[in-house]
């Protein structure tokens, strides 16, 4: 392919989702949760193989990993729910904790920098967890259209192996098979490392008394799929929050130096050593492609954009005719 033709590609592709959001935002939703249910259901059926010597019907397996995990986000959206229920009862206190810290600021050199922005000065607490929790109780409505995919897919996954068989040689089969196992051992380890962020973001911020330490759990695990952006905000949303709820310096600086320990560790040691290496994309590809799904699909849109750039990079490097795409959009010009 040469080098126009690759970027004809992806302006029509980068159009065609923008015009399709209706459609591809909860079809790729649904790609996601199903690769990530399908990974836990693959380990899961390894482990129940030879700690019980069991063979369950896979099917049946990923039918029972589709509920449960539906039926945990359903507590998680419940948990969320009410935490921000009961912080929105107290919005009036915290909006007078952040006019009392607006006006300590005032007073210091960078004072001109809040006079120049008026948008630290329009905050209103009450307003902006009125917003989250609308969202929240959009997306819970929207969700079922994904799940709705999620079982599409689930029944499909059997018929569209039997198609590919038939239509691609054999060699074709193999590089697919490849392309599978790296996309599932990728959602597999990210899930899991995840799921670890979210846990150790929580015990912290529960330890600390923050009033947010469940949502801001739940929003860490989601927010780790979203590179720099999203390690970023897990630790300056707390951050701030602390700073708020109790206006001193105590339990703002001990909440920004343990999350950043956590973020540190899982994404710089943790990660790298589950997966051997790391996602090897280049940062600067990484970033535009974030901010182009995020202007495309906004939040939903940088949450999915790692996981389809990773999923991109495995497919262009497992193809003879695209490694030389893959090795641009490699982070150290190596496969």
């Amino acid at each position: 392919m040469k080098t126009n033709s690759i970027l004809l590609f992806f302006l029509c592709l980068f159009l065609i989702f923008y015009l399709g959001k209706f459609i591809f935002l909860p079809l790729f939703l649904a790609l996601f949760f199903y690769l990530v249910i399908k990974s836990v259901t693959n380990k899961m059926l390894i482990l129940i193989n030879s700690w019980l010597g069991v063979n369950l019907n896979k099917f049946y397996a990923m039918a029972l990993m589709l509920i449960t995990i539906s039926t945990f986000a359903y507590f998680l959206w419940i948990i969320l729910e009410v935490n921000i229920n009961a912080v929105l009862g107290k919005s009036n206190i915290y909006q007078v904790n952040f006019e009392k810290i607006l006006l300590y600021l005032s007073k210091k050199p960078i004072n001109s920098f809040f006079e120049k922005n008026d948008l630290f000065s329009s905050f209103d607490m009450l307003t902006i967890f009125s917003n989250i929790l609308n969202s929240l109780s959009s997306f819970a409505g929207n969700f079922a259209f994904v799940i709705i995919f999620i079982i599409f897919l689930i029944f499909e996954e059997n018929h569209l192996k039997k198609k590919l068989n038939s239509v691609l040689k054999s060699s074709n089969i193999r590089i697919l098979n490849k392309i599978n196992f790296d996309i599932f051992f990728y959602f597999q380890l990210k899930t899991i490392t995840s799921f670890l962020t979210g846990i150790f973001t929580f015990i912290v911020l529960f330890f600390l008394e923050n009033d947010l330490a469940p949502a801001f759990g739940i929003i860490s695990f989601f927010l780790n799929f979203i590179p720099f952006i999203g390690s970023l905000l897990s630790i300056l949303l707390p951050f701030v929050f602390s700073a708020v709820q109790f206006l001193n310096f105590f339990e703002p600086t001990l909440t920004f130096f343990l999350l950043l320990l956590i973020q540190i560790y899982i994404g710089n040691f943790l990660e790298p050593k589950l997966m051997g290496k790391t996602l090897n994309i280049s940062p600067m590809v990484m970033i535009i492609f974030l901010t182009i799904m995020g202007k495309i699909w906004g939040v939903s849109g940088m949450f999915l954009s790692v996981p389809l750039l990773v999923i991109i990079l495995i497919i262009l490097r497992n193809m003879k005719s695209t490694k030389k795409i893959a090795i641009m959009l490699s982070e150290k010009g190596e496969l």
